[in-house]
């Protein structure tokens, strides 16, 4: 799976992902900083994910 941080830029930023959520840009901000979503919040990082037609699995380097 992906990081936080990389999982939020596939989402579209911070920004992007915190209207999606309806929550502050300074708590998606803060996951990026601790380096992981809380467990709580998954489903609605998983759904928005589905809507957006991003896949939240690693990238394999090329």
């Amino acid at each position: 799976m992906m990081t936080a941080e990389q999982m939020i830029a596939a989402l579209g930023g911070t920004v992007e992902v915190a209207k999606a959520i309806q929550a502050p840009p300074s708590t998606v901000s803060s996951w990026k900083t601790a380096g992981k979503i809380p467990r709580w919040r998954m489903a609605e990082i998983e759904r928005l994910a589905k809507d957006k037609g991003v896949s939240l699995a690693a990238q394999a380097a090329p």
